[in-house]
């Protein structure tokens, strides 16, 4: 288990000589026509957190959208996606897929592709790309990324991995088996979302309960998604970057229904906590160092 003092110990404080790229580039490909505010959540996430860089490839029908209401993001649309020219070697940073993605759309399944056969930096896999990777091919492609030492991880909510454990011919009779199951299978870390977080990576499994039903609203998962991805993006060891992601994720969702009440909390709300989430955290190291 992981005590608050665990996590504010994980919590990625830049460097006095920090810089943007030093601090994590997040690549985000998100938010299909019909679904921009994905795009968006997904990205202002990722900078919560601190990202130092975001770049977000979507639906060139989104770009004046996410730019009007995120100036500090680098927009460019899906048919630019490459991700081995987004990434500078010698620098951190990471790939989030899926939030928003519309499966009937194939340019998202080519994006997906592109991202699980050349990506080499952690990749997260969420939303709609989920349903995309229920292949022989996607998880051959998933395995070999870990074979060759990439990371990817996995976040889908109960119904998402019943899906591809449907597809894999796997059950289990519990959802800690469930999320142990689909870690092997994929060869990646498992982040399955519900009443309780587990995170999973096969091997190494912890449960937790970060939130309350404040959470229970539409883009919670895309913030979700995008708190992750930025800790991924700023070189925390994988597992640590889950359940740090997790954990402040319900931490701001409690915040915002403490400002907002629990009734009407919105995935905005969750966004604009995050900083009082993470100030909360650091708050319980300052006072065990003081103690």
């Amino acid at each position: 288990m992981y005590s608050k003092a665990d996590l504010a110990a994980l919590l990625p404080y830049p460097a006095q000589t920090a810089h943007k790229y030093s601090r994590g580039k997040m690549v985000i490909a998100a938010g299909s026509r019909a679904y921009p505010g994905a795009a968006c959540l997904c990205a202002v996430a990722s900078q919560k957190v601190g990202a130092g860089y975001t770049e977000v490839f979507t639906d060139v029908h989104n770009k004046v959208l996410l730019l009007s209401s995120r100036p500090s993001l680098v927009v460019r649309s899906f048919e630019q996606f490459n991700p081995e020219e987004a990434f500078a070697p010698h620098y951190p940073g990471a790939c989030v897929v899926g939030p928003g993605f519309d499966v009937n759309d194939p340019l998202v399944e080519s994006v997906c592709q592109k991202a699980l056969a050349a990506c080499e930096k952690p990749l997260l896999i969420d939303g709609g790309a989920l349903s995309l990777i229920a292949s022989d091919q996607a998880r051959d492609q998933l395995q070999k990324r870990h074979d060759q030492g990439c990371v990817s991880v996995l976040t889908p909510h109960d119904g998402e991995a019943a899906r591809l454990l449907a597809f894999l011919d796997v059950s289990s009779n519990d959802r800690m088996g469930y999320a142990q199951e689909l870690a092997r299978a994929f060869g990646a870390l498992v982040v399955l979302k519900g009443h309780t977080t587990i995170v999973s990576d096969g091997v190494r499994s912890t449960e937790l309960a970060p939130g309350s039903a404040a959470l229970a609203k539409a883009g919670t998962g895309d913030v979700l998604a995008g708190m992750i991805g930025g800790l991924l993006a700023q070189a925390l060891d994988p597992f640590n970057a889950c359940v740090l992601g997790v954990s402040l994720h319900g931490l701001a969702g409690s915040v915002a229904a403490e400002q907002s009440s629990i009734i009407s909390v919105c995935a905005e709300d969750v966004l604009e906590a995050i900083p009082f989430a993470i100030e909360q955290i650091h708050a319980e190291l300052t006072e065990k160092k003081e103690g």
